[in-house]
């Protein structure tokens, strides 16, 4: 007879591994391992376990593994396997060690349980959760998702993103005059004309309703507007090419098409780029629909415009001739306490001349960055900002905000003007406002910037806080004294990463006693939100608009008690941490899993993870290590890494600095990784072996998860990163 398939679904299986002999040979399995696997005991005795692994078992989950063996600790991973006949199966695995009655560690036991059938429901799940069940495309979950990916990528690999959204027009009427299942027939043959036109590497969605979106990622600078173009042609033609045959009808359908734009040096973000599609599609419709729409986004200012409005390049004569004048303006918006409502300070914004094409600040800046002046007009926003708070005689009775360029960080005061901006900073109760751009951009030069400011008493504000997650990672590394959240937060319905955002400001609040204040409140519901998200002081047109500053001024300030780390000796982070902490001594090959566990640990973390790295030599910046940093550049906020003979970009994204071969950190091996709610360092120090194969040399080390510590390891890092110059425009 026959005998039955055994259900290996939750069937668990013990293996016994020989901690002592070399190579960790399995020793013993159980028999539930055999019907699991497919292997007899007698195949397996004697070999690693790792003839279970096959080529798309999840490296990470085996570094895992790893560090865990080399510390002898215990670890649970979820992993794919292979059986003996070549088919792939889920477990889940858990190791601990075994030891003898001296404490050494003799035996490890394995248990492996099969969660196959588990792991194909949680993929469909995905499936139902990011696909439209009508059409079979990607539905909205699956293109915010992708969306803030690409916006990601674009930012650090500086190319541009296209958003095409897609309305078929009058589908009302099908519904009304022939039913919903013609309807729903009408949206798949659609669906299936869209496919036929767009590129592979574009992401194709179903919105829901008769809206359709296409994402264009990876776009070369400077391409962006024409791909969208050519590609919304494309579409409108194919929607238009023949009638669409639903059953027994033969439908006449047409789209109308908005398109919005990311472009290197705007401030837009995911939430602006869907935004200003709708805009763009809705402007479609009103102008007679099977039409195309562009919408232009210029620094988070967006605005419709036609092909021929303003140009940058062709401002700067009217640029030069505001700047030699000296006709750049400041204008003034109250920052408030939301429990008094009483004024504390004032955010400077720029203005060109009234009247002037360049009144606006998005095309000032605009027109700056393509004339290379940009340091120059940051300069006059400050100067101007600084001279009209100094005339009203605003005095340090009140807090003054003023923005700073990334470009312009660390860029020196005109000497003309010299005079002014130190009467400023001794009469002034100044506050710099920086964006996570300005720490991407020029991480060297903001920390010396910051320590000035605080230095010389002033305050140091984040700003734009929650726009993109990225601002999150580098919370601690610039330490504010207030973090100013997006108005998206207070604007936007409340959302999972509204949440995360959230979580990780009132983390740093705790840590630093950071103030929160919450940008764009436009009425009382804003500030009711506001204040649900932490906040204690609140700026936007409730509380005024932007304007000359009158009497009577405020008589307090913004209030600033952040506790920031300690200063710790050393210029390496192996110098920081060896100053305060114990070391031990162990080889590379030890330290190996503990380097891999760091960089998981960043992956996990995702855009909101910093991560900082030292190689000693480019020698050891190998082609595995190149490939897992590249993974670390397209998911993470900041990536730098560090070597003799590594360039200032030694992988596309991630950043670096040339280091001389007497640089001490030559002799350091380094992993740090920073995020919102984590922090952890591997820091070791090379002992010099050069008699020993390069797996057993030999490091002082030590493993550090205290965050002041960890930050302080990481300004070491961070002080050294090479400057990567932006367009840049300013809100």
């Amino acid at each position: 007879m026959e005998r039955p398939v055994p259900d290996l679904e939750g069937l668990a299986a013990i293996v016994a591994v020989d901690a002592r002999a070399e190579g960790l040979p399995i020793s013993w399995v159980s028999p539930g391992f055999e019907l699991l696997t497919g292997y007899g005991a007698a195949e397996v005795v004697g070999r690693n376990a790792n003839l279970l692994q096959g080529p798309d078992t999840d490296p990470r989950s085996i570094s895992i593994l790893s560090e865990a063996i080399a510390a002898g600790r215990d670890a649970y991973v979820t992993l794919l396997n292979y059986r003996a006949d070549g088919t792939p199966f889920w477990n889940e695995v858990a190791i601990a060690p075994e030891r003898d009655a001296s404490g050494t560690l003799v035996r490890w036991l394995g248990t492996q349980r099969d969660v196959t059938d588990r792991m194909r429901v949680h993929a469909r799940l995905h499936e139902l959760a990011y696909f439209d069940t009508l059409t079979g495309l990607a539905n909205r979950s699956a293109l915010h998702d992708e969306l803030r990916s690409a916006m990601h990528r674009a930012r650090v690999h500086e190319t541009e993103i296209a958003l095409l959204q897609i309305d078929v027009d009058d589908f009302r009427r099908v519904n009304e005059q022939w039913g919903h299942q013609a309807g729903d027939a009408l949206l798949r043959v659609v669906a299936d004309r869209l496919r036929s036109v767009v590129r592979p590497q574009d992401l194709l969605a179903r919105q829901g309703g008769d809206e359709f979106a296409l994402l264009l990622k990876d776009l070369p600078v400077g391409e962006g507007e024409r791909v969208a173009k050519e590609l919304a042609a494309r579409i409108l033609a194919a929607v238009r090419d023949a009638p669409h045959v639903v059953g027994d009808l033969r439908l006449e359908v047409r789209v109308s098409l908005g398109i919005g734009l990311y472009r290197q040096g705007t401030t837009t973000t995911s939430a602006d780029l869907l935004h200003d599609a709708d805009v763009a599609v809705e402007s479609a419709k009103s102008a007679g629909k099977d039409t195309v729409r562009v919408h232009r986004a210029v620094s988070g200012e967006a605005v419709l415009v036609p092909d021929d409005a303003f140009d940058p390049a062709a401002a700067g004569g009217a640029l030069g001739a505001i700047l030699a004048a000296g006709g750049v303006v400041a204008v003034y918006q109250p920052i408030v306490d939301l429990a008094t409502g009483e004024t504390l300070g004032y955010e400077a914004l720029a203005r060109g001349p009234e009247g002037s094409p360049l009144h606006r600040p998005d095309r000032l800046f605009a027109a700056a960055a393509a004339a290379g002046r940009t340091v120059e007009l940051d300069w006059a926003c400050r100067l101007a900002a600084v001279r009209g708070a100094l005339e009203a005689g605003l005095g340090r009775t009140a807090s003054l905000f003023i923005n700073c360029e990334p470009a312009a960080i660390g860029a020196p005061c005109p000497p003309e003007h010299v005079a002014l901006w130190e009467r400023a900073q001794r009469e002034l109760d100044l506050v710099l406002e920086i964006t996570e751009r300005a720490v991407t951009a020029r991480p060297a030069d903001l920390v010396r910037v910051v320590g000035d400011a605080r230095g010389s008493g002033h305050g140091v504000a984040l700003d734009d806080v929650g726009a993109d997650v990225r601002s999150l990672a580098l919370l601690p590394l610039v330490q504010p004294d207030i973090v100013k959240l997006d108005l998206s937060l207070v604007q936007d319905r409340p959302s999972t990463d509204q949440a995360a955002i959230v979580s990780a400001v009132a983390a740093e609040h705790e840590r630093t006693g950071a103030q929160i204040l919450a940008e764009g409140i436009e009425n009382d519901d804003h500030v009711a939100v506001a204040r649900s998200l932490g906040a204690t002081l609140g700026q936007g047109w409730n509380f005024g608009r932007p304007g000359p500053l009158q009497p009577p001024l405020p008589t307090a300030r913004v209030r600033r008690h952040t506790v920031t780390a300690p200063e710790l000796p050393g210029t390496t982070p192996f110098a920081v941490v060896e100053a305060v902490r114990d070391t031990a001594e162990a080889t590379k090959r030890l330290l190996l899993p503990m380097s891999h566990h760091l960089e998981h640990r960043a992956l996990r973390i995702g855009e909101g993870a910093v991560i900082l790295s030292a190689f000693q030599e480019a020698r050891h910046f190998t082609k595995a290590t190149v490939g897992r940093y590249e993974a670390l550049a397209r998911r993470s906020s900041l990536v730098a890494a560090f070597g003799v003979g590594l360039s200032e970009e030694p992988v596309h994204g991630v950043r670096g600095a040339r280091i001389e071969a007497d640089d001490p950190l030559a002799g350091e091996w380094s992993v740090i990784v920073l995020g919102p709610h984590f922090a952890g360092a591997l820091v070791a120090r090379d002992l010099g072996d050069v008699d020993r194969p390069d797996s057993d040399r030999r490091f002082v080390f030590a493993t550090v998860y205290d965050r002041d510590l960890v930050i302080a390891a990481a300004r070491t890092l961070l002080s050294r990163i090479a400057p990567r110059e932006l367009a840049s425009l300013k809100d």
